[in-house]
């Protein structure tokens, strides 16, 4: 296992309340829990967490995980979506040792193959899908709006 992947392990709660699954950790080597994301920061800014965000979206039963466990962006887009959906049984099987209570899925652009992944896991619970939070303001915008609507769900 690699060094971020330890790392993303570190951070996984006992029971997962609700997992949180983006695309992939990026090429550049930045990653969600190495806290120099954009979408670490869309995350902590939608929480209103603290500098010890890591600890209390642990704390709250959430995880963050990836469809794909290989970094998929620079991918041309055949390969990308190939990587993808070869990535279905491998999150299926991490879900189904998860038992997660519900899911948010981070990115639109994968929702299809999540969700094959939780009917491969036997999973039936509730699933949201959101915005990316990319670089222009207005994705940013419209994520906080869909978390805004997401997150009393998550913490009832």
């Amino acid at each position: 296992m690699n060094e971020l992947e330890e790392l993303r392990r570190s951070f996984r709660p006992d029971r997962i309340s609700t997992l949180f699954v983006g695309e992939s950790a990026p090429r550049s080597g930045k990653f969600f829990y190495t806290q120099n994301t954009g979408l670490y920061r869309a995350i902590q800014q939608v929480f209103k967490g603290s500098d010890n965000f890591l600890t209390e979206f642990k704390a709250r039963g959430f995880y963050l995980d990836d469809l794909s466990l290989i970094a998929v962006n620079g991918m041309a887009p055949k390969e990308r979506r190939e990587q993808c959906e070869a990535s279905i049984p491998s999150l299926a099987s991490r879900m189904k040792k998860y038992k997660p209570g519900a899911i948010v899925i981070l990115v639109r652009s994968i929702d299809k193959w999540v969700r094959q992944a939780v009917t491969q896991a036997g999973l039936t619970v509730p699933i949201y899908s959101t915005t990316y939070p990319g670089r222009f303001q207005r994705l940013r915008e419209q994520f906080q709006n869909e978390m805004a609507v997401i997150i009393p769900q998550l913490l009832k």
